[in-house]
């Protein structure tokens, strides 16, 4: 300072600074693009998983449609032997009363809102997509167990009409129950709650295909989100 070389060192320090200033923006920078390399790999991880997750429940509700489907024209075969005073006993129906039931796979999607993750998610119509998905399937579990309800209150109607018979397959031999149509001619209330279960089948058919279209819908925004293409 008694030199007059208070400026030049004045000139170093603010340089140093300067220096040290960029060193922590440029650390800044990296540790940020690497936490975003992080959060964008993980979210890759994320949606091959819910890519299958969506496959796999496409496959299973096309199952349980065609199920919903054969269960209600099987019902209408017996309800058409029965109003047309069929002689044919070939038909056999097992249980009228009786929604098939579906297991889905949502492990995914329930980490993700456990883990309070989902915005790990970073598209918001795919997010919105998967929160439809999941309450479509909540109701329908709902409604599934009112129909087991249902079906618990019918079934002493149906008991007084059902009959066994001796099935031989292979090395095993069983008794197989079955619907006596013929027993059910003259009761109109029992002609009605078949009628009631060709129905509910029905609903549930054109219900569950809803829900199809959404997960076809997620599969498509997958597929747009890893093609960088979505609109």
């Amino acid at each position: 300072m008694e030199k007059n070389k208070t400026g030049k060192y004045l000139k170093y320090a603010i340089g140093e600074i300067v220096l040290v200033v960029i060193g922590i923006l440029i650390a800044l920078q990296i540790n940020n693009w690497n936490e975003n390399q992080k959060k964008t790999l993980l979210e890759s991880q994320y949606l091959i998983r819910l890519k299958e997750e969506a496959k796999w429940n496409i496959q299973q509700i096309e199952t349980s449609k065609q199920l919903y489907l054969q269960s209600s024209k099987e019902i209408n075969a017996v309800i058409n032997k029965i109003e047309n005073n069929s002689q044919d006993s070939s038909m056999i129906l097992d249980r009228p009363n009786y929604i098939h039931p579906w297991q889905l796979k949502t492990d995914t999607y329930d980490e993700l809102v456990s883990t309070g993750t989902l915005n790990n998610i970073t598209d918001l119509k795919l997010r919105d997509l998967l929160n439809q998905a999941e309450s479509f399937s909540n109701f329908s579990d709902k409604q599934l167990e009112n129909w087991r309800n249902i079906a618990v209150s019918h079934e002493t109607s149906f008991i007084p009409y059902k009959n066994s018979i001796l099935v031989k397959e292979s090395d095993s031999t069983y008794y197989k129950t079955f619907l006596d149509f013929k027993k059910i001619e003259d009761d109109s209330n029992i002609i009605e709650l078949l009628k009631y279960w060709s129905q509910g089948n029905m609903v549930f058919y054109k219900g569950i295909n809803e829900l199809n279209k959404i997960y076809a819908d997620i599969l498509n925004r997958i597929d747009c989100i890893e093609h960088n293409n979505c609109k």
